[in-house]
């Protein structure tokens, strides 16, 4: 994970050069099942990872 900032324009040269093949599209849909504000810049978001998530964690819903 990474800023995209810090690679604009190996971007654009990405972009520029063409496409990429090959290409595959899944096509799957999921339910929404929780959806949280938490604000811009909150970097409790994303402290751990899945692995250490607390116990019912993925289970919430609302």
């Amino acid at each position: 994970m990474c800023f995209q900032n810090e690679h604009l324009d190996e971007m654009q040269a990405y972009r520029d050069a063409g496409p990429t093949y090959p290409k595959l599209v899944i096509d799957e849909f999921a339910d929404i099942t929780f959806l949280e504000e938490c604000g811009a810049n909150d970097e409790t978001v994303i402290a751990c990872g899945p692995a250490d998530l607390p116990k019912g964690y993925a289970a919430r819903r609302n």
